[in-house]
């Protein structure tokens, strides 16, 4: 295939990957340490036992950011997408192959280079932990490519 355009600089963060991912692939000695979502006060937010906080999802960044207008160009130029509102609704676009691949489509991208979830790992500070939420995430990703190669 000829490629016009290839992003070098995307992201599949945390906020935009399946609630349950990490619980439901993790064996059994390893689920409770595992990132998940749950519901609080001021909604769902990914969180773990230890209560280490990862932020909102469907949210800002790599760090599920809440969405706050006019502090950054970018992040303001794709809430005029419906990204975050939609993101709000659980809809995740970057993290469902089908709805990514019609953004890359209206953005005139023909391919991506994804980066992955480091942070999240780093923040776990549970070594064995981290290297199985990694060993999910590659599997979710070879999964999540497999529909537009």
């Amino acid at each position: 295939m000829h490629y016009r355009r290839i992003s070098a600089d995307c992201h599949l963060d945390l906020p935009w990957l399946p609630p349950e991912l990490f619980v439901e692939n993790a064996p059994r000695e390893l689920k409770d340490r595992m990132p998940y979502v749950e519901d609080g006060p001021e909604g769902p937010k990914w969180t773990t036992k230890k209560g280490v906080q990862m932020g909102i999802p469907g949210a800002v960044g790599s760090v599920g950011a809440p969405f706050v207008p006019g502090q950054n160009y970018r992040v303001d130029k794709m809430a005029e997408t419906g990204l975050y509102e939609a993101g709000k609704r659980g809809e995740r676009r970057p993290g469902d192959p089908h709805l990514r691949i019609k953004e890359m489509e209206k953005d005139g991208v023909d391919a991506e280079i994804i980066f992955g979830i480091l942070g999240v790992v780093s923040r776990l500070e549970d070594h064995e932990a981290a290297s199985e939420c990694l060993r999910i995430y590659n599997d979710y990703l070879k999964w999540f490519c497999s529909h537009y190669p």
